[in-house]
């Protein structure tokens, strides 16, 4: 059984690859389970404390390292499991959390042969997607602004590429080149990667089967949807490669291709705005803000520091 994980930075185009994979029939898939990155996380943070403390309190007391890393194998191989027995012909579980993107060596740790498939997408759709997201259905941890999106995008890719050095099981998937028309060949090349029988045609009739018009629809007659579908009908956008020019102005533009230029070049995203390489106004107005604020934070803890001595 092959595990595999799907990650990215959040709207680069997860969710619907990961339907894309699902209309196979050896593969077994479910919502987001935020294992590693949330429930996992939380209890090495734990784990960690308690081994620092000098009480003698906690589960070291009771459990050696190697005891401790194998009840978490476990639980991961646990949960696993469970989606696999959703699908009982599969022969991979596919699990689509876009932060495990940032959890990749824990991962390993638990599962040294997991796969990994990054998907990555045009800074500029990401940024204008997560905007959107942001003034409704993601309202809760989507922002708003340009700049810290720009950012996100960056880390998260370069998290993305830094899998490479962890594992030899990664493939790299650009967004625009599945909606493009060698969309079908790179899909095909995908599952074939994975030991999945499959051809151009089935690739094919799979991206038709997934057209992003179907899923804003409901997804009527798509193998999984039910599965892993958003919550929130407004989820699935346009799907276009392009409709960041409509949603973004010149200057949030100029911030994204600042930001991300290294990168933008490297996966061959071209700047779209004249005047290209100077640092826009609303980045160095945030950079002194920044630092305004590291100094006050700075001093404050200190004055309050020495109140606390003197009291």
């Amino acid at each position: 059984m092959k595990h595999v994980f799907l990650v990215g930075c959040p709207r680069s185009g997860t969710t619907w690859l990961q339907l894309l994979l699902a209309q196979h029939g050896q593969v077994a898939t479910a919502r987001e389970t935020h294992l590693f990155n949330g429930y996992l996380r939380q209890v090495d943070w734990s784990w960690n404390y308690f081994r620092s403390h000098q009480d003698r309190v906690g589960l070291d007391q009771l459990l050696s390292e190697e005891e401790y890393y194998g009840l978490r194998s476990l639980f991961v191989r646990g949960v696993m499991d469970k989606i696999a027995q959703s699908n009982p012909a599969a022969t991979v579980v596919l699990e689509k959390t876009p932060n495990h993107v940032r959890y990749a060596p824990m991962i390993l740790k638990m599962l040294p042969d997991a796969y990994f498939v990054h998907v990555v997408r045009d800074p500029r759709s990401v940024v204008s997607s997560l905007c959107a997201a942001s003034r409704s259905w993601g309202a809760r941890w989507a922002s708003a602004n340009v700049l810290s999106n720009a950012r996100l995008w960056c880390d998260d890719v370069t998290r993305g590429r830094e899998i490479r050095q962890l594992t030899g099981s990664i493939r790299e998937i650009r967004y625009e080149d599945l909606r493009g028309s060698e969309g079908p060949d790179v899909l095909n090349g995908l599952l074939t990667w994975l030991d999945l029988p499959s051809d151009r045609a089935f690739a094919a009739r799979a991206l038709e089967t997934c057209e992003i018009t179907r899923l804003r629809d409901g997804g009527a007659g798509i193998r999984a949807f039910e599965s892993v579908k958003p919550q929130n009908a407004v989820f699935f956008r346009t799907g276009t490669t392009d409709a960041w020019k409509e949603d973004l102005g010149p200057d949030d533009v100029a911030v994204v291709e600042y930001v991300a230029r290294g990168l933008m070049q490297e996966y061959g995203y071209q700047p779209h705005r004249a005047g290209r390489g100077k640092r826009p106004l609303r980045i160095l107005v945030r950079d002194l803000v920044d630092r305004v604020e590291s100094w006050v934070r700075v001093h404050t803890d200190a004055t309050f520091k020495r109140l606390r001595a003197v009291c």
